[in-house]
């Protein structure tokens, strides 16, 4: 009989230890992971990235708000404005796309498909602007109907082309929408994009 009660006794001795052990503070104060966050990729801060993707965009809508006056009757000289014009929108596409290959992995699922769109959308329009710019280079500013011609297609061309709407695409995301309104590059963005 005395089994029973050596099973019993060691079934509450057990009991009561794993109830001890639960119960049991433990000394110290919480203390965040050492690790620094990371830059790039699941876990970054989402603010910073769609800061970096907002000021790749910036740095092409400077130049292209930054339209020369046209006016004039020296045409010429709007030629070479012009001309100098799409070459500054030229450059400032591509260091667009330059800095966005460089933004690094987002933070959250979408992210990186969102950059990938943004980038061919930027390489169409610059491809849109070249060959603007070809057309206005090949004109004959001398053969005034001509040079009107070329310019009015050039202006209908350019009407028609469409920057791809980074912000909108960004805000698809509810963790990458709460970051844009975080974001100061994305605040420029949105203000440089205003119809004024």
């Amino acid at each position: 009989m005395q089994r029973p009660s050596r099973l019993v006794a060691a079934v509450l001795l057990g009991g009561l230890l794993s109830v001890g052990g639960c119960a049991s503070a433990v000394a110290g104060v919480p203390r965040a992971d050492p690790a620094p966050q990371p830059t790039a990729g699941r876990g970054a801060d989402p603010v910073a990235w769609v800061d970096k993707v907002c000021g790749a965009v910036l740095t092409f809508t400077g130049p292209v708000l930054a339209q020369p006056n046209f006016d004039g009757a020296d045409l010429p000289g709007i030629k070479q404005r012009l001309s100098d014009y799409l070459a500054g929108a030229e450059t400032g596409l591509q260091q667009s796309r330059d800095q966005l290959g460089q933004v690094g992995s987002a933070p959250v699922g979408g992210g990186d498909d969102i950059v990938a769109r943004a980038t061919a959308g930027l390489e169409k329009l610059q491809s849109d602007i070249s060959a603007a710019k070809a057309k206005v280079d090949a004109s004959d500013p001398n053969n005034v109907p001509a040079f009107q011609a070329a310019l009015g297609e050039t202006q209908t061309s350019l009407a028609q082309v469409t920057a791809p709407d980074v912000l909108g695409d960004l805000r698809t995301s509810p963790r990458l929408a709460k970051a844009v309104d975080q974001a100061p590059a994305c605040g420029q963005l949105q203000a440089a994009s205003t119809p004024r």
